[in-house]
């Protein structure tokens, strides 16, 4: 009697699963009980690899970063905008392989949360990138805007990007690719660390950008 209470409990877990991947993800054709095929915008995910090194980037610029105790700012200022090219490179080109691979399979684009939150991301990405490259020539563009202006706006874009980067990690937890992979109780586990690794990574930025604001504030 036990073992079917447990068999009936689990099937209302995995049906609840589902309908919360459905709602997430309206438009993407599902796999339902007779097993139709469904497709989804994420088989590639181009966020795991990219979040990772973007966290890394950011927290290089930490003081209480153990990796880079050793180096300077201007080996941190390095370390970080080469993290953070990466970062973004694997971004582009996993947004790339994803819109081949749709058009190859004459798939629809963005019919998830993820996808869209994703689109969002990438064109962050593209703006925190370009504001980056800007700040790092910041000293020679000092007749134009203050070099403490322009490195506190980056950090706040960065901030932006990056939390968007890990919702957009969070919704890709819940499309309907990953059920089918993984149970209910990894997908919980794999959302409580992508929520924690972000406040941990954000910290220091989120702290940084306050310092800076507070010295803009005071006229240093």
């Amino acid at each position: 009697m036990e073992e079917v209470l447990r068999e009936e409990e689990e099937e209302s877990l995995e049906q609840y699963r589902k309908r919360v991947s459905a709602a997430l993800n309206p438009n993407d054709a599902g796999e339902d009980e007779d097993g139709k095929r469904y497709s989804t915008a994420d088989k590639t995910n181009d966020t795991n690899g990219s979040l990772l090194l973007m966290a890394e980037a950011v927290m290089i610029m930490s003081k209480d970063n153990i990796l880079a105790s050793k180096l300077g700012h201007q080996g941190r200022v390095r370390m970080h905008w080469v993290l953070q090219a990466s970062a973004a490179t694997c971004i582009f080109v996993g947004f790339l392989i994803i819109v081949v691979n749709k058009n190859i399979n004459n798939k629809n684009h963005f019919q998830s949360w993820h996808a869209i939150i994703g689109l969002v991301f990438l064109i962050f990405v593209g703006i925190t990138s370009s504001g980056g490259v800007i700040t790092l020539f910041a000293f020679r563009l000092k007749h134009y805007v203050k070099p403490a202006k322009m490195k506190l706006l980056h950090n706040l874009v960065g901030i932006v990007t990056f939390a968007i980067g890990v919702v957009t990690e969070i919704l890709g937890i819940y499309t309907l690719w990953f059920p089918k992979r993984a149970s209910l109780s990894a997908q919980v586990i794999c959302t409580v660390f992508v929520v924690l690794g972000g406040i941990f990574a954000l910290e220091s930025a989120v702290k940084s950008a306050y310092v800076r604001f507070k010295n803009l504030r005071q006229g240093i």
